[in-house]
């Protein structure tokens, strides 16, 4: 049985994992101090929650969330959890660049979506260009292209039987006045 201490922490855990986008799960055992308040300060800089969590508690956070599809075995070892609110590419990207630059911290995995990510497809994440808007625009141009040139195929020969009959009106009136 938890204790009242633990049932508040796994409560808190349990709202943060249910309003992140994104739980990125990183290994800092090694980190000194002057280190750890450097990858608190870019965390907070780009928007990511960053905090130290038991493993048990964390685990305990995720079932409450029904995220059956998480792989208990990334529950082990001294985890920090980065909880990604807005952008999970924002969030995936400032966790790798600062693994990419500590000889200490190790990226272990994510939880998206109620899955859990290995430590390559966080980094895949992280590596897409300018964010979820960005990639969400490029969908929807990507989309957008063949469509509007259908439309404009499908609409050409309406819209120039139109231009043709009113030329043709035009020249009719044009001549009746005439007279």
């Amino acid at each position: 049985m938890p204790t009242q201490a633990k049932e508040v922490k796994i409560e808190e855990l349990t709202d943060k994992l249910g309003r992140s986008s994104i739980a990125i799960l990183v290994q800092t055992q090694g980190l000194s101090v002057k280190d750890m308040n450097e990858l608190r300060k870019k965390m907070r800089d780009a928007k990511v929650e960053f905090q130290i969590a038991k493993n048990t508690l964390l685990r305990i956070a995720a079932e409450r969330n029904k995220m059956t599809a998480v792989d208990n075995k990334i529950f082990n070892g001294q985890t920090a959890v980065a909880f990604g609110y807005e952008d999970e590419v924002a969030a995936a990207k400032a966790v790798t660049d600062y693994i990419s630059t500590s000889k200490v911290a190790v990226l272990k995995s994510a939880i998206l979506g109620g899955r859990s990510l290995t430590a390559e497809q966080v980094e895949g994440i992280g590596k897409i260009k300018g964010g979820k808007d960005q990639s969400k625009a490029e969908v929807v141009g990507t989309l957008q292209g063949p469509l509007a040139s259908a439309y404009g195929l499908f609409t050409a020969p309406l819209r120039d039987l139109c231009y043709v009959l009113q030329a043709h009106a035009e020249q009719l009136n044009s001549g009746a006045t005439a007279e």
